[in-house]
Parts: C-alpha cells; sequence; structure tokens
C-alpha cells in the first residue's frame, strides 16, 4: 500500500470518527425531544388536573351561592356560571382524554358526567327558583361529590409525580449524555492520534530514516549494510529498488577502477622491467 493511501485510510478513520459522533449526536436528539415531549405532556396533564380541580370548586362554589340567591338577577347569574364551568369542565375532559389515553382519565370522566349531570339538573332547578331543591339536590350529593374531587386531587398528585419524574429523567439524561459526549470525544481523539502517530511512525519515519542511513553508507563506500529486498510498488519500495541499483552499480564501478589500476600497476612494472634489462 502506498503512503498516499495509507494516508487516505487514516483520513477516511477521521471521518468515520466524525461521523460515530454526529450519530450519537443525532440520537442525543431524538432522545431529548422525546423527553421533552413526556415533560410537556406531563406538565400538561398537570394543568389540567389543577384546571379541573379548581373547576369543581367553582361549580361547588356557584352552586352555593345558588342556594342563597336573594333575587332572579343574582339567580341567573349563578345558574349561568354554574353551566359555563361545567361546559368548560367537558370540554376540559373530552381533550384530556383524547391526549391522555389511560384508563385513569376515562374513569374520572364517567364520574365527571354524574357530578356534571347532577349539577346542570341542580341549575336548573335553582334557576327556576326552587333554591330549597337545588340545595337538597347538592347536599345529597355531596359524599360523592367529595369523593369525586379527592380522586381529581390525587390525579393532580399523580401527575406532578409524572412532571417530576420526566423533569429528573431528562436531567439525567443530559448529564450522562454529556458525559458520554466527552468519554467518546477523548477516546477517539486518543485512538486517532495514536493511529496517525503509529502510520507516520511505522510507514513513513522508520522507512525514510532507514533510506537515509543507507544512502549514506553507501556513498562513503560502505557497501555491508543489507538493502531492504521489497517487490513492492510503494514510494518506499521504489526508493529501495533504486538504491539497490545505485548500489550494484557503484559496487561495478569500483571493482572496475580497482581492476583498472591493477592493470595500470601491471603495465608499470612490466615497463620497469623492460628498462632494467
Amino acid at each position: 500500500m502506498s503512503i498516499r493511501a495509507r494516508i487516505l485510510a487514516l483520513v477516511g478513520s477521521f471521518a468515520i470518527m466524525a461521523l460515530a459522533v454526529t450519530a450519537l449526536g443525532l440520537v442525543t436528539l431524538s432522545d431529548y425531544n422525546r423527553m421533552m415531549e413526556r415533560s410537556d405532556r406531563a406538565y400538561l396533564n398537570a394543568w389540567r388536573g389543577e384546571h379541573l380541580n379548581r373547576l369543581v370548586s367553582q361549580v361547588v362554589m356557584e352552586a352555593r351561592g345558588l342556594y342563597i340567591a336573594n333575587d332572579a338577577t343574582e339567580t341567573t347569574v349563578f345558574a349561568s356560571n354554574l353551566n359555563r364551568n361545567l361546559d368548560e369542565m367537558e370540554v376540559l375532559l373530552a381533550d384530556w382524554q383524547k391526549d391522555a389515553n389511560s384508563a385513569q382519565v376515562a374513569a374520572l370522566r364517567q364520574e365527571a358526567t354524574a357530578f356534571i349531570a347532577l349539577r346542570r339538573e341542580l341549575a336548573q332547578v335553582g334557576a327556576a327558583g326552587d333554591h330549597a331543591g337545588a340545595e337538597r339536590l347538592g347536599v345529597a350529593n355531596r359524599p360523592t361529590r367529595i369523593a369525586f374531587q379527592s380522586k381529581v386531587e390525587a390525579l393532580v398528585q399523580s401527575t406532578h409525580a409524572e412532571l417530576t419524574a420526566a423533569r429528573t429523567d431528562a436531567d439525567r439524561f443530559t448529564q450522562r449524555r454529556a458525559v458520554e459526549f466527552f468519554a467518546a470525544s477523548i477516546i477517539g481523539i486518543v485512538i486517532m492520534l495514536s493511529l496517525a502517530l503509529w502510520v507516520v511512525s511505522h510507514f513513513v519515519t522508520r522507512p525514510l530514516r532507514d533510506i537515509a542511513t543507507a544512502i549514506i553508507h553507501t556513498s562513503r563506500g560502505d557497501y555491508a549494510v543489507p538493502l531492504q529486498e521489497t517487490g513492492g510498488k510503494d514510494e518506499i519500495s521504489t526508493v529501495w529498488q533504486a538504491l539497490a541499483v545505485l548500489k550494484e552499480r557503484a559496487i561495478e564501478h569500483e571493482r572496475l577502477t580497482q581492476a583498472q589500476r591493477e592493470a595500470e600497476r601491471q603495465d608499470e612494472l612490466k615497463l620497469r622491467e623492460i628498462l632494467l634489462d
């Protein structure tokens, strides 16, 4: 594998790490959105529970006002307010059951339907001027109303507990995911730095250092240093192959030079012998 290919592979590893961090970020956003939806739903349910409890209390107060109305005008006002609160209760419970779709809300709506029906009858009787009859209806239904309102208050407490749990889970998730992001980043950086150092050291720095050492020894005429024999086609292998050729030619050149010198020496000796003779 060439140096270029190794560097590209290293860059690809960085890209994979970036994709992994991006994927973790997308998963985090998805999980966070889901938790925020749960928190928003819990907050809305808590508000609905409190609002329902407040409407029940207002209905009771309007009914008591109807019992003691002094004239037709007050009777009309109390009866109108009573019916308006009952209408709001019906809308609130219908929306709540549609969104929550829980057995607890469905059971509460059944009791609320009976509560609303009786209070409408009470408003009708009171609006007709029979305040005593309206009060008798209210007093007779008081234990049922108290039990119903207790269930409403219990549901309010349940929604508040759900809201608290949702917020706690969201806070824990944020803290945990922050630690996970930090750990993933640190581990990824350490791995990629280690991989980069290993690639540079093993495939670039060390081979170049070995080549430089071989070139220096060859240039000094020290041909005892062995050259790496490789049949690869990467840059380092090409340099080793070229250096091997240069070494062979240098050795051959030195052999020819020595042979020429020896021949010249022999010629000189023969010439001296001739002159001496």
